[in-house]
């Protein structure tokens, strides 16, 4: 099966409505786990909010690559795991990290193709990093390599609030979490800026230097 193939068969999975539960959590190895709570339509304050497929997308097909852990949402349940207080998402996703010695969280989100921004590392102005500044530099690096160029840190988007997924592992976890943004233009086919593989491969770039740290607390940049 080509790449092209791959991707059309990700977008069907995320486009079919008769998922029988609101998220899929797939085992795997290493110490990072990848989140798409955005995957499907989302309920915020009354407002329905378009689906970030192409997130839930890349958890998959990264999982396919490298068996990395991912979770993403499957079914809307008039909720936003990345938004309400009480989230079954968020829980079973705080659980796998603690049983499973998760050290790194990424949680993917899609922006709008309109910002200028390419990809936003979301750190919660700093306190959803547990000290780990290194890891925003490597994300930053690997984004870089493979020629996404316009990144930003906490601007226009820094999950600072609370029940998002990123401070939520921070704070019931002690586990540094990334809130990843990035640009629709990169991920839809039929955008000038279209490289969605590229994106694909900076992400598990950055997930295997993450699990080959040689501990907890150390990066080889």
């Amino acid at each position: 099966m080509t790449t092209e193939q791959q991707i059309d068969r990700a977008l069907a999975y995320f486009t079919d409505e008769d998922h029988p539960h609101s998220f899929e959590l797939l085992e795997g190895t290493g110490h990072t786990l990848i989140s798409a709570p955005h995957a499907v339509l989302q309920t915020r304050n009354g407002s329905v909010k378009c689906a970030e497929r192409f997130t839930g997308m890349l958890c998959r097909m990264i999982h396919d690559r490298i068996h990395a852990p991912v979770i993403y949402k499957t079914r809307h349940l008039r909720d936003d795991a990345n938004h309400d207080p009480i989230s079954d998402y968020r829980d079973a996703l705080c659980r796998y990290v603690k049983q499973h010695d998760i050290r790194i969280v990424l949680d993917l989100h899609q922006m709008k193709p309109e910002r200028k921004t390419d990809v936003c590392i979301g750190t919660g102005r700093g306190r959803n990093l547990m000290g780990r500044q290194d890891v925003v530099e490597l994300a930053t690096e690997c984004f870089r390599k493979y020629g996404v160029r316009h990144i930003t840190v906490d601007e226009p988007f820094d999950a600072s609030g609370a029940c998002t997924v990123c401070a939520t592992t921070a704070s019931r976890c002690c586990v540094p979490a990334l809130q990843i943004e990035i640009n629709t233009r990169l991920l839809m086919s039929g955008y000038e800026d279209y490289c969605f593989i590229r994106v694909m491969d900076a992400l598990c770039e950055l997930t295997t230097r993450l699990n080959s740290s040689r501990n907890p607390m150390e990066i080889a940049l």
